[in-house]
């Protein structure tokens, strides 16, 4: 295999790194912690703007503009509680996805996908390795940090994690692979993401062989398995069934396939031996069962496992656009979703209308929605819609480059057009069978 060490190519894939990591990386959220990374980030890609013309994009200004305009208003008009922190943060998301993608439009995607799989198939690796001897990872020589603590008021315990480039081993979350992320949740996003790629965007990658696109496919599933995240798999189950019957007429898909039938069987009777080995410490069990009808059979029950404090979070959010649809800014949102109940986490759709205003968010649905139906078929950009929905609802954060690399690349490659994307109807892999 010829690898190739020009400038160009190692400068985005170091971009690249920058934007998989942006934002819950452990190296970000736990060892770089602050806004001096934010501020260093934002200085190079102000520079590589004014420098270089390529890397200019009106689009990810309109999401500046949007961004920097309603903080000010909501500092403003709240007195406080919109900081500099929360701005960089959805700023830097946008700039990290523009500059990846505008360093060199035509080969971005086929390098995203090679480095999000290396990632993947050494998080498997390490995962497996910490699951079969648990005691590997004291020997793991990777930096330390404390991802939290555990316990009751003033009895504590912290919780440490280890390593923040290749693999990030969490106390926390001993079990699941979380890759060089904060938490399994996080993980899920870019291996979902990349699979939406290469099961519907096939035409814009470089695959030589089907073999080489077979074995991609195949780590990227088997990560999104080790993740053991009920988001990950919802989100995951929902693009193999629209890939399944987008593509049920293409004979070109039927090695594909049969290969996913396979694996999913195949994953489905781990499941299945491991629940009947483990019962309620098993995967399924934890992540499905529990998750989704608590202790009891009375059927579907939210108010279990982290599902209460997100819809707690949802709920406090929909109170407070009904009486503030100006918003309230992160200072009283946090007292008014405090007093409502403890832990209330995530549910990051509509903390962002309670927090900066309804208006600025319907801006901010249109302008990152808009290319996605404009350029693709409606109902590959209804799945993207859901699977949107499906990950911000469970997480803290709204802006994630992996998500926002579908709209910015849409906008930003000329050559996307709508009938391009057709999943499984005018896809011409390059690859050959």
């Amino acid at each position: 295999m010829e690898i190739s060490f020009k400038r160009s190519v190692i400068v985005q894939y170091l971009l690249i790194y920058v934007m998989y990591i942006i934002p819950g990386s452990c190296l970000f959220a736990k060892y770089l912690a602050g806004n001096l990374k934010y501020i260093a980030l934002l200085g190079l890609y102000g520079w590589l703007i004014l420098m270089k013309k390529k890397y200019r994009s009106a689009y990810a200004l309109y999401f500046v503009v949007l961004f920097f305009v309603s903080t000010m208003f909501t500092r403003i008009y709240t007195g406080g509680g919109a900081g500099v922190s929360a701005l960089f943060q959805f700023v830097i998301g946008v700039l990290s996805t523009q500059i990846a993608i505008y360093c060199d439009k035509e080969h971005f995607l086929p390098r995203w996908i090679k480095l999000v799989t290396f990632f993947a198939a050494v998080s498997i690796l390490f995962w497996a390795a910490f699951y079969a001897v648990p005691s590997l990872a004291n020997a793991y020589p990777g930096l330390k940090f404390i991802t939290g603590t555990e316990g009751s008021k003033g009895y504590e315990r912290e919780l440490p994690g280890k390593g923040v480039f290749l693999y990030s081993y969490l106390k926390r979350h001993p079990t699941r692979n979380c890759g060089v992320f904060t938490e399994p949740g996080v993980h899920q996003i870019v291996l979902n993401m990349t699979l939406y790629v290469l099961l519907f965007w096939q035409e814009k990658l470089d695959f030589k062989t089907y073999k080489e696109y077979r074995k991609h496919v195949a780590i990227i599933l088997c990560t999104i398995v080790t993740c053991q995240s009920t988001t990950g798999y919802l989100a995951a189950v929902m693009i193999l069934t629209f890939f399944f019957f987008s593509s049920r007429a293409e004979k070109k898909f039927r090695g594909i396939k049969a290969f996913m039938v396979a694996a999913v069987a195949l994953a489905v009777t781990v499941l299945l031996i491991d629940y009947t080995a483990r019962a309620d410490e098993s995967i399924l069990y934890t992540q499905f069962i529990y998750k989704l009808f608590g202790d009891s059979s009375g059927g579907l029950d939210v108010s279990e496992g982290t599902g209460q404090y997100r819809t707690g979070t949802m709920m406090v959010c929909l109170s407070i656009m009904g009486k503030y649809p100006l918003g309230v800014g992160y200072d009283r949102f946090y007292i008014m979703r405090d007093s409502y109940g403890e832990g209330l986490v995530a549910a990051s759709v509509f903390q962002f209308p309670a927090v900066y205003g309804i208006i600025p968010w319907i801006i901010l649905m249109g302008l990152l929605l808009g290319p996605v139906f404009l350029r693709q078929k409606p109902g590959l950009a209804l799945l993207y819609t859901v699977l949107f929905v499906n990950t911000t609802l469970a997480q803290t954060d709204l802006i994630y480059p992996a998500f926002f690399m579908i709209p910015m690349y849409l906008v930003g490659v000329p050559s996307t057009q709508k009938e391009e994307t057709a999943p499984g109807q005018r896809l011409r892999p390059r690859y050959q069978s």
